[in-house]
């Protein structure tokens, strides 16, 4: 399926979650948005895309 990912179209698996996408990309962690609403990292595992999905991935890195 096809899917807007950081404005960028991209095709994914259909069956992918959340949680896959951040462990492709190799993010440790990461803050999600999914079409204007943050998912809540508890929603990582079990939340899917829907074609046409504007995603929103920041990756979080510590800083000092």
């Amino acid at each position: 399926m096809k899917v807007w990912l950081n404005k960028k179209e991209v095709e994914l698996p259909a069956e992918m979650t959340v949680a896959d996408l951040i462990k492709e990309k190799q993010f440790k962690k990461a803050a999600v948005w999914i079409n204007g609403k943050q998912l809540l990292s508890a929603e990582y595992e079990s939340h899917g895309f829907q074609e046409g999905d504007q995603v929103k991935i920041l990756r979080v890195v510590a800083g000092g």
